[in-house]
């Protein structure tokens, strides 16, 4: 979930973590990480079951022109970031979490709780549909190198001496000319059909194909989707996802599973 970021100019402004959907106030206790510089989280009441994890942050450190001169710096944004998922994956469990966008700051809590209460409508209907789901990450790569030594290995010399014949040399430079051909044709038809299947064992699914499109020569991405998976088929999903991975016969693929993650990619649709 987003929300415009505002212009801060007090001491301290509002940061919000998350909204989370819960009949009771939610706890706090083990709540770890944070974006630095903030004070320990703490729950905002926004009414109807509905629940802000929010901080403190300091306003000279999370202006607009602040945060714009750290956007520009990978480090100042990883440590941000990470303390920002650290608190978000800590309510998981709750019967919904929506994550908000990194660095969604208000000038006080009343004006985070009013956002909420303006925006109920369309927060209930993302609470709705991610209720009790989790998201699961999944990549296929495919190596180019991997898939060459393949190549190579099925064509090596069968004669003792190691010594090809002329009709084995020629094969073997026919197929090596045709790695980057045919197996990368047949990688992505694989990964396109992996996605295919997997997206029946999940409520929703994503395919970032302008990601895919973006990846470099030799290690290309082949898929990068995210699914929207009920918290209780999780192991089902996982075990569909292996037993299809198991019948991927093309050289050089590689499969990556990350999860469970609060459900990013499917606030809005």
């Amino acid at each position: 979930m987003t929300a415009k970021r505002v212009s801060v100019t007090g001491v301290t402004a509002t940061y919000v973590y998350c909204v989370v959907r819960s009949d009771r106030r939610p706890v706090l206790r083990r709540v770890s990480g944070g974006v630095p510089g903030a004070s320990p989280a703490r729950v905002l009441d926004a009414g109807g079951g509905l629940w802000l994890i929010a901080a403190d942050v300091p306003a000279a450190e999370y202006g607009e022109a602040a945060i714009a001169r750290g956007l520009k710096q990978l480090d100042w944004v990883s440590k941000r970031a990470m303390g920002h998922e650290a608190v978000v994956e800590h309510f998981l469990r709750a019967r919904a979490v929506v994550p908000m966008q990194l660095f969604t700051i208000f000038t006080a809590d009343d004006r985070a709780i009013e956002h909420v209460r303006r925006d109920r409508r369309r927060i209930e209907g993302i609470v709705k549909r991610i209720g009790g789901h989790v998201e699961w990450g999944l990549r296929l790569t495919w190596d180019e190198q991997a898939a060459r030594a393949s190549v190579e290995k099925a064509h090596r010399p069968g004669r003792r001496d190691g010594a090809a014949t002329g009709v084995e040399y020629l094969a073997r430079k026919r197929d090596m000319l045709e790695v980057n051909r045919a197996l990368l044709a047949e990688a992505q038809a694989a990964a396109s059909g992996l996605y295919r299947d997997l997206s029946s064992h999940a409520s929703e699914a994503r395919r970032r194909t302008s990601t895919e499109q973006q990846s470099a020569p030799g290690s290309r991405l082949l898929l990068d989707a995210a699914y929207l998976v009920p918290a209780r088929r999780a192991a089902a999903f996982r075990r569909a996802l292996r037993q299809r991975a198991r019948k991927l016969a093309v050289p050089g693929v590689v499969v990556s599973l990350t999860g469970p993650w609060p459900p990013y990619n499917f606030i809005s649709r």
